[in-house]
């Protein structure tokens, strides 16, 4: 067979010159993958994601253990109208009823916990009771109180835990105040042992 005699003289090189600069291209992104570590935060730098909820762990409980902590206007000393500057309503326009929003259910070793916000009138307070009957939790939030004001709220920041043996829970958070009762949220969970 005959060539044709430029073809075969060009294709000769780059035959040759073909493996060399692809011998080179992987050495040099091989260096350069060893220089450059891995930075898990590079790969989210570009993209938005909302803040982190920055709920304080809770505290270890043992079963039939639990706290609560409401912080806000429910802890005013001396409840009054001017408790909506310092504490303003977490649900503007929500009307007169107390509401609970940025509910948040989940498990920890030994137990289960809730936090959120909670709009309610002013000069009340919350209060957390928990229950807890077989295969059952419930946060159950009473907002107590006299109302000061007409249609004046305020808000409050509730978080509360308690600790259950291990096991499959149902876990309900309820409001209740002089309007009625409300299930705000419900989750099921199973806890493991510590």
């Amino acid at each position: 067979m005959d060539r044709h005699p430029l073809l075969s003289e060009s294709s000769r090189p780059m035959r040759l010159l073909l493996p060399v600069l692809v011998l080179a291209l992987a050495c040099s992104s091989h260096k350069s993958a060893k220089s450059a570590k891995y930075d898990p935060a590079s790969e989210t730098a570009g993209q938005q994601l909302p803040p982190a909820q920055g709920l304080p762990p809770p505290p270890p409980l043992g079963p039939d253990q639990s706290v609560a902590k409401v912080t806000g206007c429910s802890e005013s000393p001396s409840p009054s109208e001017q408790d909506t500057v310092a504490h303003p309503p977490l649900v503007p326009g929500g009307g007169r009823e107390s509401s609970a929003t940025e509910v948040q259910l989940g498990i920890q070793p030994g137990g289960v916990w809730v936090s959120h916000n909670l709009t309610h009138p002013c000069c009340t307070k919350a209060r957390v009771y928990v229950q807890r009957v077989m295969g059952q939790v419930n946060f159950l939030e009473a907002v107590e109180g006299d109302p000061c004001g007409v249609g004046v709220m305020c808000g409050s920041q509730v978080q509360a835990a308690a600790g259950v043996p291990p096991g499959r829970y149902n876990v309900t958070l309820r409001v209740e105040d002089p309007a009625g009762s409300t299930v705000v949220k419900q989750s099921e969970f199973v806890v493991e042992a510590y």
